[in-house]
């Protein structure tokens, strides 16, 4: 079967190549990808020469490998995301792991990948050193990205069963282990290789994750689940900026985790910085200060059928309950262990994301914008929105530094209530402007 496979890519392609600009256009890249396999290979000998003492040999390729991987990964989203597909019809008999093996297959069969490999083969060969260590890392490192790809769009393309979901969690939770140690194993193949098979076996529990799933909706015998944990997790246009915040976050408070416990020093040496990724500003600067635009036809069924926008910010709240849950149940007990002041994490956290959370329903109604695609570039959500939002963390985050500054929390809470009660009282004449600039644009 994969045999057919590639020999039904090859004949695409070639077909394909039979515009004389696609000629010159394919020959170009390859010569690029040479190049760039050239430079490499030279600067690798003029630092083992000890010529630039400025970077060692051993850091420069580690630098380069963390490249590849981190472009590997990062085509899942620019310059635009496109959406994980199924090769073969759900009706075809193939097992799981035909399945999954074709589809990973398939995915490496693309010029990204070919003239990737290409740089990564020259590079090994000008590097004219007597390992393959570059050639092995780059090829595997290459690999692993893909697969890390795959595991985190299963969860934001396809309905998982429980099961499937725990992998992207397992995933992340590797993938913040091995950036922890990556000094340790970055130049061992043996670890890279493992993690490769990890990855590989994780996509297979989503793969059987999805068939199952499949086969419960046709049977019927699907459980019933929440309906807001649907709107949540099934719109694609927000699990992805959602998955986006909750890695970054999350990556970010296990490494200051980690190096407190190893140096006693925080990351971003607890300043500013720091603390913007304290509370879910994350998450209200990515989706939540636009939630109408996210959720049109939910604000608008709720429109023509209640009009009441006291009824929609409840519904709103509702929706935005079971992540917010999620980010406090991880954040807290990271916080509490690495802070000795309780009554500072505390009240920090629960003021600015209760603020953050009145003040979304006023940011979604005078300061909406469309959601086009999957991932806007240009921003999903308003500026004035995420300056208050950083300014008012910026505020509360000097608590820690002066205690006269507790004065702020109650405050912001007053503030945060009378934004609400704005957003309720001038909601009749900004429901046509909402309408209008969702709808068409």
């Amino acid at each position: 079967m994969i045999g057919a496979l590639f020999l039904y890519k090859l004949k695409f392609y070639l077909k394909r190549e039979r515009n004389p600009w696609r000629v010159v256009l394919s020959i170009f890249l390859i010569l690029t990808a040479v190049f760039y396999g050239f430079l490499f290979g030279t600067l690798t000998q003029i630092l083992e020469s000890g010529t630039i003492d400025n970077i060692s040999k051993d850091d420069f390729i580690k630098y380069t490998l963390l490249l590849i991987f981190v472009i590997t990964l990062g085509r899942m989203i620019f310059p635009g995301y496109k959406p994980l597909k199924q090769l073969f019809p759900k009706y075809y008999p193939l097992s799981v792991l035909q399945r999954y093996a074709a589809s990973v297959f398939n995915d490496l069969l693309t010029p990204y990948f070919f003239y990737l490999s290409i740089f990564i083969v020259s590079g090994s060969l000008f590097a004219n050193t007597p390992d393959s260590q570059f050639l092995v890392s780059g090829f595997l490192f290459m690999i692993c990205a893909h697969l890390l790809r795959r595991c985190i769009q299963y969860l934001l393309d396809f309905s998982l069963k429980p099961a499937g979901v725990l992998m992207v969690f397992m995933v992340l939770l590797l993938l913040a282990f091995g950036v922890y140690n990556i000094d340790y194993w970055i130049f061992n193949p043996f670890y890279v290789l493992t993690a490769a098979g990890l990855f590989i076996v994780m996509g297979l529990v989503q793969e059987w994750s999805i068939k199952e799933s499949r086969i419960m909706k046709i049977r019927g015998t699907s459980l019933k689940t929440n309906l807001m944990l649907k709107l949540l997790f099934n719109n694609p246009k927000v699990k992805l900026p959602l998955l986006i915040g909750f890695s970054v976050k999350t990556g970010l408070l296990l490494l200051d985790f980690f190096l407190f416990r190893k140096n006693g020093e925080h990351l971003f040496n607890g300043q500013f910085v720091y603390w913007l990724f304290v509370p879910p500003l994350i998450y209200f600067t990515y989706v939540f200060n636009n939630i109408w635009a996210f959720w049109f036809n939910l604000w608008l069924n709720l429109q023509l059928r209640i009009g009441d926008y006291k009824a929609m910010i409840i519904q709103a709240f509702f929706l935005m309950l079971p992540l917010l849950i999620i980010d406090a149940a991880i954040t807290l007990p990271i916080l509490l262990l690495s802070w000795d002041d309780t009554t500072f994490i505390l009240t920090f956290y629960f003021t600015t994301t209760f603020s953050m959370l009145l003040f979304s329903f006023l940011w979604s109604l005078i300061t909406s914008k469309k959601i086009a695609t999957t991932f806007q570039i240009n921003g999903s959500t308003s500026t004035w929105g995420v300056m208050v939002s950083m300014g008012s963390v910026f505020l509360l985050s000097t608590i820690s530094k002066f205690q006269w500054a507790y004065v702020f929390v109650p405050l912001f809470l007053i503030l945060s209530a009378a934004g609400l009660w704005y957003s309720i009282v001038t909601y009749k004449n900004w429901k046509y402007v909402l309408f209008n600039k969702l709808k068409k644009g």
